[in-house]
C-alpha cells in the first residue's frame, strides 16, 4: 500500500514537472500559475520523501 502510494506519487511528479515545463514555454516563471503548479510539485515531492523516509525506518 505505502509503495501503490508512492508510486502514484512519482507519476504525479512526472506529470507535474511535464506541465510546469510547458507553462513555462508559453509564460514567466513568475507567472501565479507557474507558481501554483511549482508549489504543488514541491508538496508532492516532499510527500514521497517522508514515504521514503518512513519506508527505511522499518
Amino acid at each position: 500500500m505505502i509503495l501503490r502510494e508512492a508510486l502514484n506519487l512519482s507519476k504525479s511528479i512526472a506529470n507535474y514537472r511535464m506541465d510546469m515545463y510547458k507553462l513555462t514555454k508559453e509564460k514567466s516563471f513568475s507567472d501565479p500559475d507557474v507558481i501554483k503548479i511549482s508549489q504543488q510539485l514541491e508538496f508532492k515531492i516532499q510527500n514521497i520523501k517522508n514515504i521514503s523516509k518512513d519506508i527505511r525506518s522499518f
